[in-house]
C-alpha cells in the first residue's frame, strides 16, 4: 500500500500528482482515459484544517467548497440550494431534486437516526469506544445489479476514536478521484466533519486519515496541474508568526452550533450568531457569491474582503480575480 504524508490538502495534491504521473497505470475507463495507482493508498493529513487549496493550475472554487460542506453538514440533501453554486450538480441527480448518496443526508437522516449524535454519544460514555463507526454505504440500496443510478457513494465509512485529548478520524473510499475528491472537494468535507465533531465533543483536532481502494486521475485534466510548483506554500503567507496558520473556529458554542447551522440557511440576512464563523466567515463568502453571480462585481470582492478566515478570503478573491481577467 501506497502512503502520502501531508499537512494540508494542497501538499497531498502535489505529491499525488507527481507520484500519480511517475508510477502510475494508464487504464480506459466509461469517463476516459485515467492513471491509476496499483495499490490502495493512505493519505495522511497532520494539519487537516489547511483545507483550502490555492494552485490557480487547479482553480478549485472555494465557495462551492466550503458551502457543500455546510449542506452536508446540515444533513441535507436537495439540488436546488446546492446547484446555486455549482451549476453541475444536477447532473449527478436521478431526479434533478435530490442526491441518493448525499454524505450528509446518510449522516444524519438515511438510516433512521442521527448518526452524528450517536457517535458523539459513544465516545463521550465511552472514550476509548471502537464502536464509534459512520456508516454511509447502503448495501441493500448502493450493492445493485445495475448501474442506472448517477449517484453511490465513493466515501464508505469513517471512524472515530480519541487519543491524548485529540479526536482521529479515518474515512474510507471505493473509488477516489484525486483532482475533483480526495485533494479537492472531499478534503474539506471530511476535515470540516472531523473539526465539528472534535468541537462538539470538546477535544482538539488530530490526525485525519483518508483510506483510498483506488486513487486515480483522468489524463486531460491531469494536463492543467502540471504548472504546479513544490514550494507553493501559501499557508505561511497567512501565517502571523511565519510558522502556521490557526484559522478561526468553526464551533464556538457546542450547544447552539446545530440550531444555528438549520437558521442559517433559512435566514440569509441574519449577521450576528453564538458560533461566530457562520457569520463572519461563511455569512460574508455567500454575500460574496450572490453579488458575483449577479454581476455586482464590486460588492463580491467587497465581501469576499470581509471574510474573517484569511485562508478562504484569500481563496475567494484569488477565484474571483482569475474570472475578472
Amino acid at each position: 500500500m501506497r502512503s502520502i504524508l501531508a499537512r494540508g490538502v494542497s501538499e497531498a495534491l502535489y505529491i499525488g500528482q507527481q507520484a500519480l504521473l511517475s508510477s502510475g497505470r494508464h487504464v480506459e475507463t466509461r469517463n476516459g482515459a485515467a492513471l491509476e495507482f496499483d495499490t490502495p493508498v493512505m493519505t495522511t493529513y497532520t494539519h487537516s484544517r489547511e483545507r483550502v487549496l490555492f494552485y490557480p493550475e487547479r482553480d478549485a472554487n472555494p465557495y462551492f467548497h466550503l458551502m457543500e460542506s455546510l449542506w452536508m453538514l446540515a444533513g441535507r440533501n436537495d439540488v436546488p440550494w446546492i446547484r446555486g453554486f455549482n451549476g453541475k450538480m444536477d447532473t449527478y441527480s436521478d431526479d434533478g431534486k435530490t442526491f441518493h448518496g448525499a454524505y450528509g443526508h446518510r449522516w444524519r437522516n438515511w438510516f433512521g437516526k442521527d448518526q452524528l449524535q450517536e457517535v458523539m454519544f459513544r465516545l463521550s460514555t465511552y472514550r476509548n469506544d471502537r464502536r464509534a463507526v459512520l456508516g454511509i454505504w447502503d448495501a441493500h440500496q448502493d450493492l445493485v445489479q445495475t448501474n442506472d443510478g448517477k449517484d453511490y457513494p465513493c466515501n464508505t465509512q469513517i471512524y472515530f476514536w480519541e487519543r491524548r485529548g485529540e479526536l482521529n478520524m479515518t474515512v474510507t473510499n471505493r473509488s477516489n478521484d484525486m483532482i475533483w475528491g480526495a485533494y479537492g472537494a472531499n478534503a474539506v468535507h471530511m476535515s470540516v466533519l472531523l473539526e465539528y465533531m472534535a468541537a462538539m465533543l470538546g477535544y482538539a483536532v488530530g490526525t485525519y486519515y483518508q483510506f483510498s481502494n483506488n486513487l486515480h486521475a483522468y489524463t486531460d485534466v491531469l494536463k492543467k496541474l502540471e504548472g504546479m510548483q513544490a514550494d507553493y506554500e501559501p499557508y505561511l503567507t497567512l501565517a502571523e508568526d511565519g510558522l502556521s496558520y490557526n484559522p478561526p473556529a468553526l464551533v464556538d458554542d457546542p450547544d447552539t452550533f446545530d440550531q444555528e447551522l438549520q437558521e442559517w440557511f433559512l435566514d440569509e440576512a441574519r449577521v450576528t450568531y453564538n458560533n461566530i464563523y457562520l457569520g463572519t466567515t461563511c455569512g460574508n463568502m455567500r454575500k460574496s457569491w450572490r453579488f458575483w453571480k449577479s454581476k455586482n462585481y464590486q460588492n463580491a470582492f467587497h465581501c469576499a474582503n470581509a471574510i474573517e478566515d484569511r485562508a478562504w478570503r484569500k481563496a475567494c478573491i484569488e477565484w474571483l480575480q482569475r474570472r475578472i481577467k
